[in-house]
């Protein structure tokens, strides 16, 4: 999401290839070529590849620096890719947690992750789908919403009487952190204490660039129904790997 918005709002022609992860085209060789770490999303851009979203944002701004996202005030550029910085250091140890522990959800099978560990090079990814599918305790995942209340309550405190997270236009800042608000919202983060974030978050889902960046790639389906549909695939993973214990072995 935070790429696509980025390349809407700087007016910058792009052309999408869906990667099935579901499938685990992501871990076909094609795609590894692309991004060794099967991670999505990636750009290729006259030829070359990249990989990682903060990057890819960093590289679009470089390249494509009208409209800016980041402001020519050295104070208020810094504190906008501090923001940036901030979503990719909770990613995986907050908002994914909270994402897969929550909901009971895996994006990997068992049969998966023999392979996967192989081909993998950052081994905390490998660790972290290992525990997705043990599933976290109650303790990572009250952890991880606590660091999400820390940072919620941050944001708060801006957002309540601005109407962007740093300074008085859109930036890398709002780019970084609308997606994250989409995707726990629809999964049920409850954000009702901060009421100027959803102000922001209502402000954001206005713009041209969210309708074709986000809204236009959202699931038609109610995030109640997700949410249940995330268990009863879990629940089905649990009872057929109990069922058949070495189904995966047989099968690699």
């Amino acid at each position: 999401m935070r790429v696509r918005l980025a390349l809407e709002e700087k007016g910058v022609e792009w052309i999408s290839h869906e990667v099935n992860i579901g499938h685990q085209e992501n871990l076909e060789p094609w795609y590894l070529a692309i991004n060794p770490k099967g991670l999505v999303p990636a750009i290729i851009h006259d030829g070359v590849p990249v990989t990682d979203s903060n990057d890819i944002l960093r590289y679009l701004e470089a390249t494509f620096p009208e409209p800016a996202l980041v402001s020519a005030d050295p104070a208020l550029e810094a504190e906008s890719w501090e923001w940036l910085d901030l979503a990719a250091s909770l990613h995986m140890k907050a908002i994914k947690t909270w994402v897969y522990g929550s909901t009971g959800g895996a994006s990997k099978k068992r049969s998966d992750m023999g392979r996967y560990a192989e081909i993998q090079p950052d081994k905390s990814l490998v660790a972290f789908h290992e525990k997705s599918l043990d599933g976290f305790t109650a303790e990572e995942i009250e952890e991880a919403h606590r660091m999400l209340v820390e940072v919620f309550d941050i944001m708060e405190a801006r957002l309540k009487d601005h109407t962007y997270l740093v300074g008085e236009t859109q930036s890398i800042a709002d780019i970084a952190w609308v997606p994250q608000h989409v995707l726990l919202g629809m999964l049920g983060f409850d954000f009702s204490p901060w009421p100027g974030i959803a102000a922001w978050a209502k402000n954001q889902q206005t713009r041209p660039a969210f309708q074709r960046a986000v809204t236009d790639w959202l699931p038609e389906v109610p995030g109640w129904v997700m949410r249940a549909g995330i268990k009863a695939l879990r629940t089905w993973r649990c009872l057929k790997s109990a069922i058949f214990p070495h189904t995966g072995q047989l099968l690699s």
